[in-house]
C-alpha cells in the first residue's frame, strides 16, 4: 500500500479518499489483522480463513492460518510508539486507525497501512489525561475525546476536550451536565477499556454501574444500565480482598461487557448488549480449562471475523519461547482453539508481548 502511494499523485490521492477506504474494508472483512507491540518493536500479522480439499476428494472446508510476523516501521519518529508500556498509556484501534495515547504526554494517530503518524496538540494540565478514539460513520470523522482529571481540594475536577482529525487545529471544550456520572472511569481502579461501535464511544462506569456512550456525530452522552445480575455476579467472582476489573469489549459489532477469573473461580462471565433499543442483554457463562488456570488475569480483545472471542491468558508459567498463544473461544460449540504466533527471534519474549486487534 505505501509503495502504491509512490506511484503518482493520482494513486497517492485514491488511497486517502474515503471511497478507497470503505472499498479496501469491505474486502478485508474475511480477515483479522493484528498489531504486537514487544519492547520498542511492532509486528504485524493477519488471520484468514482458507478453503481446503478433503482427504481422497471429499467435501472442502475452511482453516484457519495466520501469515508469519512481520516487523514494521513507521516513516515518522513516534515517542509514543518507541515509549509504549501498558501502565502508563494505551493503545486504540478504530476503523482503520490506531490512537496511542499517554496519561500526561502526547497523543499520536497511527496508519498501520501506510506506515504514518501524526501528533496532536499537546496542551499541559494540572492532573492527567484519558483519552478515548472514535469514528462516526454518518461524517467519515474520527475524533478523540480527552478527559483531564485533577485532584484538588479533596475532590476530582474534571474537563472534557474533543479533537476531529483533519478539520480542528486545536482542542475544543466540551460541556456535560454535571448531573450526569461520568466521571469514575478515570478516578476508579475497577475498570478497564473502551470500545467504539456504531460511531459511539462506550466504557464502564463503577459507581454506579452503568456504561457511559458518548456519540461521535452529536458529540453527546448517554448512560446505559447494567444487567440486573451483573453486581451478583461481580461480587461472587471477587471477594473484598481482590482488586475486581470489569473490561468492556467489542463482540459481534454489539457492546459486552467481561467480568474475569479469581482464584476461586474458574470462570468469565460476558453480557452482550444484544438488542440496544430494548436493553437487551445476553450472558455468557466461559469455562477456563485446567490447563490455563493458572494465569493471573484473562484479557479480551474482541471478535475475530469468524465470530470467535479473543483471549489473551497472562502470567502463564510455562511458555514455548518464543511463542505468543492466542486463544479463540467458541461461543456456539463453546470450545477453545489455539493459534500460535511465532516470533523469528529469539530476543523477542512473549510474556512480554502485547497484542492489539487492528479493524479497518
Amino acid at each position: 500500500m505505501t509503495r502504491c502511494r509512490c506511484v503518482c499523485k493520482s494513486w497517492s490521492s485514491l488511497i486517502r479518499s474515503p471511497f478507497f477506504v470503505a472499498a479496501f474494508s469491505n474486502f478485508r472483512k474475511s480477515t483479522t489483522n493484528f498489531i504486537f507491540k514487544n519492547g520498542n518493536r511492532f509486528f504485524s500479522s493477519k488471520i484468514e480463513e482458507e478453503e481446503q480439499q478433503g482427504e481422497g476428494g471429499g467435501n472442502k472446508y475452511k482453516v484457519l492460518t495466520r501469515t508469519p510476523l512481520a516487523e514494521i516501521s513507521y516513516r515518522t519518529g513516534c515517542i509514543a510508539l518507541d515509549h509504549y508500556n501498558t501502565n502508563v498509556h494505551k493503545l486504540q484501534s478504530v476503523h482503520g486507525l490506531v490512537c496511542s495515547s499517554f496519561k500526561c504526554g502526547s497523543v499520536f494517530i497511527l496508519n498501520p497501512t501506510t506506515r504514518e503518524s501524526i501528533q496532536l496538540p499537546h496542551v499541559i494540565t494540572r492532573g492527567f489525561d484519558t483519552y478515548n478514539f472514535g469514528f462516526t460513520p454518518l461524517t467519515n470523522e474520527y475524533k478523540v475525546l480527552r478527559v483531564i482529571s485533577s485532584w484538588e481540594l479533596g475532590k476530582w475536577h474534571h474537563w472534557l476536550n474533543v479533537y476531529t482529525l483533519g478539520r480542528d487545529s486545536s482542542w475544543r471544550p466540551l460541556q456535560v451536565d454535571p448531573a450526569m456520572e461520568i466521571w469514575t472511569l478515570h478516578t476508579g481502579t475497577s475498570s478497564t477499556g473502551s470500545v467504539c461501535v456504531d460511531g459511539a464511544i462506550h466504557w464502564f462506569n463503577n459507581r454506579p454501574k452503568t456504561i457511559v456512550v458518548f456519540d461521535v456525530g452529536e458529540e453527546s452522552f448517554s448512560l446505559v444500565p447494567l444487567p440486573e445480575d451483573f453486581s451478583q455476579e461481580y461480587n461472587d467472582i471477587f471477594d473484598t480482598c481482590s482488586k475486581a476489573f470489569a473490561s468492556i469489549v467489542e463482540v459481534g459489532g454489539c457492546v459486552g461487557v467481561l467480568v474475569g477469573k479469581s482464584w476461586k473461580h474458574y470462570k468469565i462471565v460476558l453480557w452482550i448488549l444484544k438488542d440496544y433499543q430494548n436493553l437487551v442483554w445476553v450472558k455468557e457463562t466461559i469455562s477456563i480449562s485446567e490447563m490455563l488456570r493458572e494465569a493471573t488475569s484473562v484479557q479480551a480483545l474482541g471478535t475475530i471475523h469468524t465470530g470467535e472471542l479473543e483471549l489473551c491468558f497472562n502470567g502463564m508459567l510455562e511458555v514455548d519461547h518464543p511463542t505468543f498463544h492466542l486463544h479463540l473461544y467458541n461461543m456456539k460449540s463453546k470450545q477453545y482453539r489455539i493459534l500460535d504466533f511465532v516470533f523469528s527471534e529469539a530476543a523477542v519474549d512473549p510474556l512480554n508481548t502485547r497484542p492489539i486487534q487492528f479493524s479497518y
